[in-house]
């Protein structure tokens, strides 16, 4: 991984455990990865990866955003989270999302981060340690052979302590979708002038969908099926709420990220 930054090195290393399972060959892929464009989006950052488009893969299933990795990056109040971007297996890209805190002055390839840690299945943070490769066995040297004699009655020896075992290393599952916070107006202005210009852009504009169709459906409630106004709003205040809790939050930006893979935002773009 030479050709990587020192925080790309360190956040790539805990997603290569972390997705040992699922992507067995994610490692073998950053060795072999070419640098491509990186940039500073403003919330993050975004480093291209280049693989041999002939190289089998051996998750070919594997197609999305992957990986639940945070660091504490340049002085940032709060993490940054990173996830890896494969297609058919193949590894395309780092993406680091910085939840909204402003990082156009953070220079990612020599700045300082500590604290790599790991979101597990449960929602859990684990501080990412690798593992320090075991000693080599010692062979044990033979005794000179003495003559045998009765031997006193020795005190029985305390019952030696078992050696902790390691913690196992949970089951892989599919990576939770890293939540987000709710898009501000802002987000809802810059996704209307540029669909394409960041993934909070793009994350409110679905929200922006989402009020419409509410308000859509009030209006359809009382004028056609001549349900009462308070009814048809506190259905809609229903539907709004639920988009805004933390499962909701979560199902919007999945809904964010799978309209973007098939050239929604793009489309929209070019209109």
């Amino acid at each position: 991984m030479s050709h990587l930054t020192p925080l790309e090195s360190a956040v790539m290393d805990a997603l290569v455990w972390q997705m040992g399972d699922r992507v067995p060959d994610l490692a073998a892929q950053v060795a072999a990865s070419s640098p491509g464009l990186r940039r500073n989006t403003g919330a993050g950052l975004y480093s291209q990866m280049v693989v041999d488009a002939n190289r089998p893969a051996a998750n070919p299933d594997a197609t999305g955003l992957f990986g639940t990795v945070h660091a504490m990056v340049g002085g940032l109040a709060q993490p940054i989270g990173f996830q890896v971007e494969l297609r058919q297996g193949r590894l395309i890209a780092l993406h680091g999302w910085s939840y909204g805190q402003d990082t156009r002055a953070i220079d990612f390839a020599d700045t300082a981060f500590d604290e790599v840690f790991i979101v597990d299945d449960t929602g859990r943070s684990i501080l990412y340690r690798p593992a320090r490769p075991a000693p080599e066995p010692v062979s044990p040297r033979r005794r000179a052979a003495v003559p045998a004699t009765p031997a006193p009655t020795a005190a029985p020896k305390p019952a030696s302590k078992p050696a902790p075992r390691p913690a196992p290393k949970p089951a892989e599952t599919p990576p939770p979708v890293a939540v987000r916070p709710t898009p501000s107006g802002a987000d809802i202005l810059a996704g209307l002038s540029d669909p394409t210009a960041s993934r909070g852009g793009r994350l409110a504009l679905v929200y922006l969908g989402a009020y419409v169709l509410a308000a859509v459906a009030v209006l359809l409630a009382v004028a056609v099926f001549r349900f009462s106004w308070v009814f048809a709003l506190i259905a809609a205040g229903w539907m709004l709420r639920s988009i805004h809790g933390k499962k909701g939050r979560v199902q919007m930006a999945a809904l964010a990220d799978q309209l973007d893979r098939q050239g929604v935002f793009q489309a929209l773009k070019s209109r």
